[in-house]
Parts: C-alpha cells; sequence; structure tokens
C-alpha cells in the first residue's frame, strides 16, 4: 500500500495580522512542512507574504523558531528529561534553587549538575545506571556522589576513595539516571534549556505558560522560544536508535551504506542541496533494521536523493513493519524537491527502512528528521 506522499507548501493563508515574527518552520501532524515567519500570537501563526494562518497546537508536530546544537549548557538536568541552563545553588540542600528563573525543585529531581558545557556526542557516552563524575575528555569518574557546590564536588569511589574536583575541572556530578515522564511538549529556548510540559498556554502577551509541577506557570518570552515539540515520550526520533542491523548494497562495504547525523563526503547531513539537522544518508540497495521494532504509531521523515545521483537515475524509499510494505515514496531524482513519506506503522516484530534505484551506479539518499509518533 502506498502511503500518501506529503510535500514542502505555502499555507492556506487567511487574515493578515502585524506581529514580531521568527522566520522558521512548523510541522503538523498530517505531514505538511509550513514555512514562513513564526509568530506566538494566542497560538502559533505562520506568515506568508502579507497573509496569515494559526495552526492548533494540537496539530503540530514541531514549531521551529531557530536551531540548536542540543549542547548541554551550566545548570541541571532533571531526573524528568528537563534540562534548565543557569547557576545553581548547593546540592547538599533538601532544594536547589535556580534563582535566574525563580525555580526551587527537590534535590532528588536534579539527575546532572552541569558545570561546564556537555557535547551531545560526549553526553551519549556516560554510563548508564552509574553515579560519577564526567571529566573534561569525556572520562567518567564512577562513585558516589557526597555533594557539590559553585566551586567544587565530592564523589566516593570504592577503589581510589574520596575525590574532590574542582567545578572548572569537571563537565558534570551525574546524581542518578534520567527517566523521561510523561508530558505533551518540550520546549526549547535559546539559553540551552528544555522543559517538558503537560501543557503550553498562551496568553495575551507575545509567551508562552508551562504547565509542569516543576517549574508550573513558568512564563518564556516568544523572543527566547528555538522550538516547540511533541515531547519525547510521544514522539520518538529515529536517528538517536543504534539500527539492529544494516545489510549492504551489493558490492558496497557496510560503512558506506548508512551514515548517522552526516554525510559520506563529510560536513552536514543534506536533503538535496538543503543542510538538515537530523537523519541518515543511506545506499540504494542497504536496508536498515530495528528489531524489535521502536513501537507502533505513525512513521515520519523528509526523503530526497542525492545531489550527486547520476542523471536519469531515480530513488524510491519504502518503509517496512514486520516484513510488510507500510509506505513508499514516489520515485526521487537529484535535483527533485525533498518530499515527506507519512505511513502508519503496525505493532510488528521489526522496522525496516530501505532505499532502491532504477539504475546499476551506485547512489546515495537521505531520510531526514526520521520520527515515529507513538500511539
Amino acid at each position: 500500500m502506498r502511503a500518501p506522499l506529503k510535500m514542502w507548501r505555502p499555507l492556506a493563508l487567511s487574515v493578515s495580522l502585524v506581529f514580531n515574527a521568527h522566520a522558521g518552520t512548523v510541522l503538523t501532524t498530517d505531514g505538511v512542512l509550513h514555512e514562513g515567519e513564526l509568530a506566538i500570537d494566542h497560538g502559533i501563526t505562520v506568515r506568508v507574504s502579507s497573509a496569515t494562518a494559526k495552526l492548533a497546537l494540537s496539530g503540530i508536530l514541531r514549531a521551529r523558531f531557530a536551531t540548536t546544537d542540543g549542547t548541554f549548557q551550566s545548570g541541571l538536568v532533571l531526573v524528568n528529561g528537563a534540562r534548565i541552563a543557569g547557576a545553581f545553588t548547593s546540592l547538599n540542600n533538601t532544594a536547589v534553587k535556580i534563582e535566574s528563573k525563580r525555580i526551587t525543585v527537590p534535590g532528588n529531581a536534579v539527575a546532572w549538575a552541569v558545570y561546564n558545557p556537555i557535547a551531545p556526542a560526549v553526553a551519549a557516552q556516560i554510563p548508564r545506571g552509574r553515579t560519577g563524575a564526567l571529566l573534561p575528555g569525556g572520562d567518567f569518574f564512577e562513585g558516589t556522589p557526597r555533594g557539590g557546590d559553585a566551586s567544587s564536588v565530592k564523589v566516593l569511589s570504592e577503589i581510589f576513595g574520596p575525590r574532590t574536583f574542582s567545578a572548572t575541572g569537571i563537565h558534570a556530578l551525574i546524581l542518578r539516571e534520567i527517566q523521561p515522564q510523561p508530558a505533551a511538549f518540550d520546549v526549547l529556548t535559546r539559553d540551552g534549556s528544555i522543559y517538558p510540559a503537560l501543557d503550553v498556554g498562551f496568553g495575551d502577551r507575545a509567551e508562552i505558560t508551562l504547565r509542569h509541577p516543576l517549574y508550573n506557570g513558568l512564563r518564556v518570552p516568544a523572543s527566547d522560544i528555538v522550538e516547540i515539540r511533541a515531547s519525547t515520550a510521544r514522539l520518538l526520533p529515529l536517528d538517536g536508535i543504534k539500527p539492529t542491523a544494516v545489510t549492504p548494497a551489493p558490492g558496497r562495504d557496510v560503512a558506506k551504506c548508512f551514515l548517522a547525523n552526516a554525510s559520506f563526503h563529510g560536513g552536514a547531513l543534506k536533503l538535496g542541496t538543503r543542510e538538515v539537522e537530523t537523519g541518515f544518508e543511506c545506499a540504494a540497495g542497504a536496508t536498515v533494521l530495528w528489531k524489535p521494532s521502536p513501537g507502533a504509531g505513525i512513521f515520519y521523515a523528509f526523503v530526497a536523493a542525492n545531489a550527486d545521483t547520476p542523471a536519469g537515475q531515480k530513488l524510491t524509499f519504502s518503509v517496512y513493519g514486520g516484513g510488510r510494505l507500510a509506505g513508499r515514496s514516489a520515485p526521487l531524482a537529484a535535483g527533485d524537491p525533498p518530499a515527506m513519506l507519512r505511513c502508519e506503522i503496525p505493532a510488528a516484530e521489526s522496522l525496516a527502512l530501505r532505499i532502491e534505484s532504477n539504475g546499476g551506479a551506485a547512489s546515495n539518499g537521505t531520510w531526514g528528521e526520521p520520527m515515529l509518533l507513538r500511539r
């Protein structure tokens, strides 16, 4: 069965408004990417030329006002997955404050205390289920945290005994495991914070208000917003999940058949000639498999043939659930605009992505922003 193929398109336009807007994009649950100037005005409003349209938050997968590199900034990472950037008070107290934001959280709600910025790739190497100190270079000093403040942290190691680390010589103190909890949305801000929220409210001002027990009523000005998206409890990015197996294309090395969040040629990942933040570059003829499947739901990805695809050659992108075809794109040639592939994924034992070509020459395509909206 062929799934409907959605394309980039301008919005259906309505009455014109005057507002302070930021160029951005909104991806909606029907698989359409809206591009224009975004603003917060009793909701999320998109302006194209001289007219505007308002989109319901319930129908939005993500509204991106700006871009971010995902760096963990100095501040707190909470057990629920929130990142709150800013100077924090002593970790030795029963409650920890970030006074610049007037946020106070219980001490046992803090998972990480970040003293110096951490790149996402380094953060991904932190051992799961362990506590201790993350040191420069990604080294991990395992032990039981014994406290910390603005100047230093203390860790007790079973092997090396007690150690004290200066705040300038440590990336983070890892106190407990991050365990994301149910939320409707994640709100990303320009200082590197991420706030899971049970709900997002829109008022008369150009701001939003978050509902969550740990920071209930927190107001975020529109100028500080980077992105509002369905929470990771609902929307699962597939670029962060290592495939179970990659079956290489005939005659090609597996290392040249699949690469996440980068290009085989080096540099940024691209959809045709257009850069994309997350996704996979894959060889035509290769199969990427997750077993067990990440789950049932709606699969989304922007797909495009790479710019160096030989003339006359077209690539078809297919999605399989449990070995059965769930969705397939139209054939795409070099220079064709990226297309949205959206399809239902049933509860099945596996999920597979495959690109097929109508020609014999080696070629590659890109799955941009692959994600699963879980049921």
